[in-house]
């Protein structure tokens, strides 16, 4: 009986934890990082990386 409680315990606190976790800060900390991260270097860098940045071609 403790071990099949124990089980669906689990398997529920995996599934709600395990996407919002990484869907969540993922987008957000690379949103941010993105930018400043690649146009850290010279104004020349920032203003090329404007343009390729959203396209990311």
């Amino acid at each position: 009986m403790t071990a099949e409680n124990n089980e669906e315990i689990v398997t529920m606190d995996n599934h709600a934890p395990a996407p919002p976790v990484g869907d969540g800060p993922k987008p957000l900390d690379n949103h941010a990082p993105v930018a400043p991260t690649k146009g850290t270097g010279t104004a020349t860098t920032q203003g090329d990386n404007h343009a390729p940045v959203p396209p990311k071609g």
